[in-house]
């Protein structure tokens, strides 16, 4: 009973820290307006904000993941919560966009641990049959953090200033003496030289890829950034191959690249991502600018997704623990495609017939992600594991980023011409109408990978699936060593208990 019960603590700090990560990311997005007044900025300036916020987060990402594998990521992780604090007080307290700029580059830093090594730390303190309802929690933790920010951004910044949700957020620091308390002192560690090379190549490569959608839709696709994106992207990828290629330990685990079913998971997690967060924060702007709703109408109409998102999220978690992941994939992939059609026939139409679709939205994303991250962290084995849901982390952003981006050129370009693709769409948004009719197109990319997903149960992988580092023997009955807390409160010690396989 003391293992479960410190396994729940180890859960509850992780999605605390989760929770004030997204909610700060999502929220900001609402009070650039706010902000730009503030600091005598423009808004063209105060969209860096933003940008430099997702370039950092997407690059440090797999950085964090990698250093996990060699130096645990309960030391990581702590730090990350707390540079992610440092950096929301100082962006409370700033005066102008320079030192804005320079602070929310510190919070990215600090809040991209949060994501991969919080859902590592998770899966190592959960076992098998019970991993899948403990990572739900994570997904619905993201759901209600995401559709929260907007409305909690614009009540806050109605009522006490935009300042307010910088300082809100770095309450989470109020948390780390418990995390601390909670999280393991001792992990299993990989050896190896780190690539510091190859990392700065994926660093490169990431940060293109991020900049030409961002800068493309906001200043035309032939604008100076784009070209400078597009540059720092084929370097990128040249340098990542030639490492891979080459180096005696490469960045990314070359066993990763060469599993089909690694592969396609992280393709689906890309996929679904590209679909899920452009209606995030392509909803807000339709309905504030073709429906003229307020900051806190907009939250209202966006509640039903978050609320959806987590039921989704836990349903989904206690079905693949039970059936694996490919009922509920499929099952989330569909409602996807039809809140997406419903959102591009009646974009034009009342925003709580928008709120409807939104809800489907929520509900099929939290059918979807859980088992995705379930699975690799069963398919994956330990001393991989950070790695693995890292870069599995990195392509959920990545597929979000893009996604986002296309979402907007394309309703912008589209939005000139008269009338929308889908003939059921009527009124006003014609533009967004096509967006949202083309992000299904990632969605039935991601429900034909889901044919690669293991059989009838993710416990079912077998041993010879299980992706290993050169010279791991998974041998059946031999017991190893696995952290598990083993404590009623958070500030107890740990112990280690035998587990039959290394694989978990």
């Amino acid at each position: 009973m003391k293992s479960v019960d410190s396994a729940k603590a180890v859960l509850v700090v992780v999605c605390i820290a989760l929770f004030f990560q997204v909610l700060n990311a999502s929220a900001v997005g609402v009070i650039l307006p706010e902000i730009a007044t503030g600091i005598s900025a423009d808004m063209s300036q105060v969209g860096w904000l933003m940008t430099g916020f997702l370039l950092v987060t997407g690059i440090a990402i797999p950085f964090y993941g990698r250093l996990a594998d060699r130096y645990g990521a309960g030391r990581l992780f702590v730090m990350g919560v707390a540079l992610f604090a440092v950096g929301s007080v100082l962006a409370g307290l700033a005066t102008n966009f320079q030192f804005l700029l320079v602070v929310r580059v510190i919070q990215a830093v600090g809040g991209a641990a949060v994501p991969g090594l919080g859902m590592v730390l998770v899966s190592r303190a959960y076992g098998p049959e019970s991993r899948g309802m403990a990572l739900g929690v994570i997904a619905a933790t993201i759901g209600v953090g995401s559709a929260a920010g907007p409305l909690l951004g614009g009540v806050l910044s109605e009522l006490m200033g935009w300042r307010s949700i910088f300082f809100v957020t770095a309450s989470v620091a109020l948390t780390i003496p418990f995390t601390i308390k909670a999280l393991p002192k001792f992990e299993q560690r990989s050896v190896g030289s780190l690539d510091l090379i190859g990392g700065i190549g994926l660093g490169l490569m990431v940060a293109g890829i991020l900049l030409i959608p961002a800068e493309g839709s906001r200043a035309g696709w032939t604008s100076d950034w784009v070209i400078v994106g597009a540059v720092m992207a084929a370097v990128g990828v040249g340098t990542l191959v030639a490492r891979q290629a080459f180096a005696s330990s490469p960045f990314i685990h070359r066993e990763l690249l060469r599993n089909a079913k690694y592969l396609a998971l992280a393709g689906m997690s890309f996929s679904v991502m590209a679909a899920n967060l452009a209606p995030l924060i392509g909803l807000p702007v339709l309905l504030a600018f073709s429906h003229g709703l307020s900051s806190l109408e907009i939250g209202l109409v966006m509640v039903p997704g978050a609320v959806l998102s987590a039921a989704g999220g836990l349903l989904s978690g206690r079905l693949t623990d039970r059936s694996g992941a490919k009922i509920p994939v499929r099952i989330g992939s569909l409602v996807m495609l039809a809140a997406l059609f419903g959102l591009s026939a009646y974009s034009g139409s009342s925003p709580w017939i928008i709120a409807i679709f939104a809800g489907l939205m929520g509900a099929g994303f939290g059918f979807v992600n859980t088992p995705l991250a379930a699975t690799i962290s069963k398919l994956v084995s330990g001393e991989m594991l950070a790695s693995a849901l890292s870069m599995n982390s990195m392509l959920f952003f990545l597929g979000g980023s893009i996604g986002t981006a296309l979402l907007f050129a394309f309703s912008t370009t589209s939005g000139l011409a008269d009338g929308s693709l889908n003939p059921l769409h009527s009124g006003l948004a014609a533009g967004f109408s096509d967006g949202f009719l083309l992000l299904m197109v990632p969605v039935v990319i991601a429900l034909g990978l889901s044919l690669a997903l293991p059989g009838v149960s993710g416990r079912e992988i077998s041993q010879a699936e299980k992706i290993t580092t050169p010279g791991e023997k998974i041998v059946e009955g031999v017991p190893v060593q696995r952290w598990v807390p083993n404590c009623s409160v958070p500030w107890a010690p740990e112990s280690v208990e035998t587990v039959p396989t290394i694989g978990d």
